[in-house]
């Protein structure tokens, strides 16, 4: 695959990695305007419209949202050596139908009543760039330049730059 690969085999490549990778690092920008990383379970839509993030009304995170919604995530794919990487805004959500729709058994150490726990909350990343790299899928960066594969989304939907 080369920098005008397809852009729906490119979206498969990085749903891909990111399932393999099991986790994201989530980097939001906290008060003093510092980068500040944690790992995160993530649940992206098939149309990458959206990833969701549970967490805790409580959370750094969710105070790091509040403040800047600009935020990254970070998947590795280490026995591939592949990399997907999501920069997108955060916007907080509530909604009692998409807590339920991610929520899994193991959350309830955290949110004892389940979804309609009052300190359970959505973190929804809108990716706005994605760039990606998987040797074994034959998905690499501008050798001359060092840049990655990336995706930008526009008016019409994906489109492929760089």
């Amino acid at each position: 695959m080369t920098q005008d690969s397809d852009i729906e085999e490119l979206l498969k490549v990085a749903q891909q990695i990111m399932t393999a990778a099991g986790c994201a690092s989530l980097i939001t920008i906290d008060e003093s305007g510092l980068p500040s990383s944690r790992p995160v379970r993530t649940f992206p839509d098939d149309e990458y419209a959206r990833i969701i993030i549970p967490t805790d009304q409580a959370s750094r995170k969710t105070q790091h949202v509040r403040s800047n919604p600009n935020t990254v995530l970070s998947y590795v794919d280490a026995p591939t050596r592949g990399y997907v990487t999501v920069i997108g805004e955060a916007v907080l959500n509530d909604h009692l139908e998409d807590k339920k729709a991610v929520w899994i058994d193991p959350f309830s150490a955290f949110w004892p009543d389940g979804p309609q726990s009052e300190n359970y909350l959505l973190i929804e990343v809108k990716p706005k760039r994605i760039e990606m790299r998987s040797y074994t899928q034959s998905v690499a960066e501008n050798p001359t330049r060092w840049t990655p594969v990336t995706l930008e989304r526009t008016a019409s939907g994906w489109q492929q730059v760089g």
